[in-house]
């Protein structure tokens, strides 16, 4: 087997378990060392929790470079006019408080709880750090989208050879990342927001608009948190 062989059949699969087990790996490895070391849950223990994450997606450059000869984001990214970004913007923005909707009947019917003690603790926080809340917004946007849609999604197409498969693989692996927040809601939402993402960028194959969006809807559900 020849390195474009290898590239084009075992290596995707191998890069994105390898992917998934750090950003698992390092949830896990983040709160045992922080209960080893006897460190509250604060702005110190966020601020290292978001760095290890920038390390992770360059651990996932060197990986993709190095090691699978190819590029970290494998689509080519497509420019648009400037309409395209501010329409993108507010249609995945309503199809999110759509889903959000249909979240709010779920929780309904089956009686699930909503409220989150870690998010609370980290919106504590926040009030009191506002650059921590910007930094916190922003690792998330870049970190999370280029590794979940630049890196993954387009991998795991590859694999299956089904980009819908894809789709939904990648958006049930980005909830389940969010499994430490502490309620089903928490894995939900993630999983109705990336499937949006997911989607999107199959079909336009534009990562910043994502960045920017991902971004944004966290900024702007921690700004509403914090002030309420």
């Amino acid at each position: 087997m020849n390195k474009q062989e290898f590239i084009s059949t075992k290596s995707p699969i191998i890069g994105v378990t390898i992917v998934i087990a750090l950003l698992f790996g390092a949830i896990i490895f983040m709160s045992k060392l922080f209960q080893l070391l006897h460190l509250p849950v604060g702005g110190q223990t966020i601020f290292i929790s978001r760095l290890i994450f920038w390390l992770l997606l360059l651990a996932t450059w060197a990986y993709a470079t190095k090691l699978e000869g190819q590029k970290l984001i494998l689509w080519k990214e497509k420019d648009y006019n400037f309409w395209f970004y501010p329409l993108s913007i507010i249609g995945m923005f309503f199809l999110i408080a759509f889903s959000a909707a249909i979240l709010g009947l779920i929780v309904k019917i089956f009686h699930l709880e909503t409220e989150s003690v870690a998010i609370k603790r980290m919106i504590k926080i926040f009030k009191n750090n506002y650059a921590l809340l910007l930094f916190t917004a922003v690792t998330a946007g870049i970190t999370e989208e280029v590794l979940f849609r630049g890196y993954i999604q387009p991998r795991l197409e590859m694999y299956f050879k089904n980009p819908y498969i894809a789709i939904v693989v990648s958006s049930i692996l980005f909830g389940l990342l969010h499994c430490t927040y502490g309620t089903v809601i928490n894995i939900l939402g993630p999983i109705f927001i990336s499937l949006i993402f997911a989607v999107h960028y199959w079909k336009f194959k534009n990562l910043k608009i994502l960045i920017f969006s991902h971004f944004l809807w966290d900024f702007v559900l921690l700004e509403i948190a914090i002030r309420r």
